[in-house]
């Protein structure tokens, strides 16, 4: 049994990954069912944790937060820090989902803290951020652009060019927040033209795009990530 759930979390992982949201429940679906019958706790863990992922990209956060609560139950019974991690910056994520930014910090802070003891980079990447977009929710742009910056240095770090996209989003409505309107124009420009802009996204991050390309002009002529990036950089110079 252990070796068709590990099979079925595997390909819904991997449709999961790739952005194909309803084969991914099928699979994980699938799964879970039979981690249930077979009293796989572990495969459980990851299982909701995943789970919880697909239905915040399908908009049913009621249901992300029935798998992700059950997954840190779960996580913290089995004393693993990586999984707790990971939770604990879904629920970040669902957090700001709801219109709940302050509450969301908390979670993104102790998915920080824990993210050394782990040794995923990626986790300090999600978590700054989190901590960028929630800080933007309370209009708070000058202390978002530093630690949109620090996850956007991350993602570059680890070639996460999914991530990237995100971050430059909120980057972007940083930098119309401040009055910096050809960066926000320019590297809103840039987003638009990609196909890639909107695989890594929630839905609380479509609507900040959303609504970033409904107030700026999106015809600058950036034309890659790297233009991009250094004009974000500048809304930290002198």
């Amino acid at each position: 049994m252990r070796e068709r759930v590990e099979n079925l979390y595997r390909q819904g992982r991997r449709h999961e990954m790739a952005g194909e949201v309803e084969p991914a429940r099928r699979y994980l679906e699938e799964a879970l069912a039979g981690a249930e019958d077979a009293g796989l706790e572990d495969m459980l863990l990851r299982i909701r944790s995943i789970l919880g992922v697909v239905s915040h990209k399908e908009g049913n956060l009621a249901e992300t937060r029935l798998h992700l609560e059950v997954a840190l139950e779960l996580a913290l019974a089995r004393a693993d820090l990586m999984a707790e991690a990971y939770v604990r910056q879904e629920l970040g994520f669902l957090l700001l989902g709801e219109g709940r930014p302050d509450e969301s910090r908390s979670e993104f802070l102790r998915a920080l803290a824990l993210a050394p003891a782990v040794g995923i980079v990626n986790l300090t990447g999600n978590a700054l951020s989190g901590l960028g977009v929630a800080a933007l929710a309370v209009d708070r742009a000058a202390d978002a652009v530093p630690l949109l910056l620090g996850a956007l240095g991350i993602r570059t770090e680890i070639d996460d060019f999914e991530q990237q996209h995100v971050d430059l989003v909120h980057l972007a409505r940083a930098a119309s927040q401040l009055g910096q309107h050809e960066i926000a124009a320019g590297v809103a420009g840039f987003l638009v033209r990609s196909p890639e802009t909107s695989k890594g996204m929630y839905a609380h991050d479509r609507r900040a795009f959303d609504a970033l390309v409904a107030t700026v002009p999106t015809n600058a002529a950036i034309t890659s990530f790297a233009e991009a990036r250094s004009a974000v950089a500048a809304l930290v110079s002198p």
